[in-house]
């Protein structure tokens, strides 16, 4: 399998939390370029943009990025990035990382590692990272994922966004949302019906689990920023872009 990996930034022009996010301004610069930026700090030897806006790719032309329009009618990023495969004709063992274009502070030590973790592995599989949980309140809200894993093999054994425990020195693993694949892997998972614990828990990801998709997790090399979801989040990442 070749060591030659992409990654493709989908972008969505419509957010429910915070209209038009991909536009917004963090010190200077779009949300977009600055994910942009981050994927080009990492070893990947091709970064597009996915988008389905011609605003966002009148916007992204103005710094020299890749972008191809996409259908505007997919349910995910995931979709949008398996048309893309589709439209360069990648072959299928091509490596892809999906990098979240909500995350402008992704190290890109943790892209790259994520690409070599697919690369080290054979079969149909997925690859994402994940953090320890160090405070209580981030285990008890429902908005951060929580994955649990084999640390031996690296396999996921679920996903979930609530959880329950007595015992005061188990360890919780916070997900973070980059994802690696094949291209043969994402197109198996992209035409897979969404089953039903996904539909229910609103976790996409649990599709693979229905379709025989493993998915192996490992702990994040360098503890990422956050995503920009909400107003406040914008306004966090703006403070850390001014420290820098």
């Amino acid at each position: 399998m070749s060591l030659d990996y992409v990654i493709v930034i989908p972008a969505r022009y419509e957010s429910i939390r915070l209209p038009g996010k991909p536009l917004v301004d963090i010190e200077g610069k779009p949300l977009i370029q600055r994910v942009y930026d981050a994927a080009i700090r990492s070893t990947a030897k091709e970064v597009i943009i996915a988008t389905d806006s011609q605003i966002i790719m009148d916007i992204t032309k103005g710094f020299n990025a890749k972008t191809i329009m996409t259908d505007s009618n997919h349910q995910s990023g995931t979709d949008r990035i398996n048309e893309i495969a589709n439209y360069e004709n990648w072959v299928d063992d091509q490596v892809i990382v999906n990098l979240q274009g909500d995350n402008p502070l992704m190290p890109h030590e943790n892209i790259d590692q994520l690409a070599n973790m697919i690369v080290e592995t054979s079969g149909l599989c997925i690859a994402t990272l994940a953090t320890l949980i160090l405070e209580e309140k981030d285990i008890e809200d429902p908005n951060v994922v929580k994955v649990d894993f084999i640390c031996e093999t690296k396999k996921a054994i679920s996903f979930k966004r609530t959880v329950h425990s007595e015992n005061k020195l188990q360890k919780f693993w916070r997900h973070i949302g980059i994802y690696a694949y094949t291209a043969n892997s994402l197109k198996v998972f992209s035409n897979g019906e969404p089953s039903k614990t996904e539909i229910k828990y609103k976790l996409e990801q649990l599709r693979a689990f229905d379709l025989g998709i493993n998915i192996i997790v490992d702990e994040a090399d360098t503890i990422p920023g956050p995503d920009v979801d909400t107003q406040y989040d914008l306004e966090t990442v703006r403070r850390i872009f001014r420290s820098f």
